[in-house]
């Protein structure tokens, strides 16, 4: 199970795209799709079946006008992390709980961040007070930079961040947020976000539609629908 090495159920998760892709390779043989393999018959039956629009300049002026703090050149910040593992089957929620013990503690006692690192964090900067050093855009995963984007000052983040190493306490200690982009820099990057957001939702959609015509026992297939795109360029 391998190729599902993050997923809280493996053999589930195994399951579920076994599942997807029978759906969309009956669905291309239904349709008279011929092609060499079936990654290919897969492909030209999204491109028959699920048309995607272009996605528009306003929208993509609308985005940037939301999210101008996350467009900056440069930005830099000198950060300290406490990680709580909450991926371990069976040991998430008590471990989150854990994590929010200590976020609370630290709020009202943020001296003691580099002992309660030392103490509790499962990242190796434990020896070091949970330092991370400098860090920019690209260095660490996308949801733990936009926590520290949308945050913006110095100081100890109010809410753990999430990522999928697990639940995270954060403290900045210095920053450089650089200069706000124009527009025309990062226009094609929230044309490119956005187009691939778009297509996302709407394979998502295509394929909940499948598993719900289809007649399918002995495997939860859970919520199949659109789901919030992932971090990066985040939702306004």
């Amino acid at each position: 199970m391998a190729q599902f090495p993050d997923a809280p159920d493996p053999r589930q998760a195994a399951a579920r795209s076994l599942v997807v892709r029978t759906l969309l390779r009956q669905r291309a043989a239904n349709l008279g799709i011929e092609a060499d393999n079936e990654e290919a018959a897969v492909e030209k039956l999204l491109e028959r079946e699920v048309k995607l629009e272009p996605v528009a300049d306003e929208e993509i002026r609308r985005y940037f006008d939301a999210n101008r703090q996350r467009f900056r050149s440069g930005a830099l910040f000198e950060v300290r992390h406490i990680l709580f593992d909450t991926t371990r089957d069976g040991s998430d929620r008590a471990t989150a709980q854990k994590a929010e013990r200590a976020l609370f503690h630290l709020r009202n006692n943020p001296e003691a961040f580099e002992r309660v690192a030392a103490e509790e964090s499962c990242c190796t900067s434990a020896k070091i007070g949970g330092a991370l050093g400098q860090i920019s855009e690209g260095a660490v995963v996308p949801e733990f930079w936009v926590a520290l984007v949308n945050f913006g000052k110095a100081g100890l983040l109010p809410q753990l961040v999430e990522t999928r190493f697990g639940h995270h306490i954060v403290m900045i200690d210095h920053l450089a947020l650089g200069e706000a982009l124009p527009f025309e820099a990062v226009q094609a990057r929230i044309r490119d976000y956005l187009t691939g957001r778009l297509e996302q939702l709407t394979y998502q959609q295509y394929v909940a539609q499948l598993i719900g015509q289809a007649h399918i026992v002995g495997i939860d297939l859970g919520d199949q629908g659109p789901k919030p795109a992932g971090p990066g360029l985040p939702a306004e």
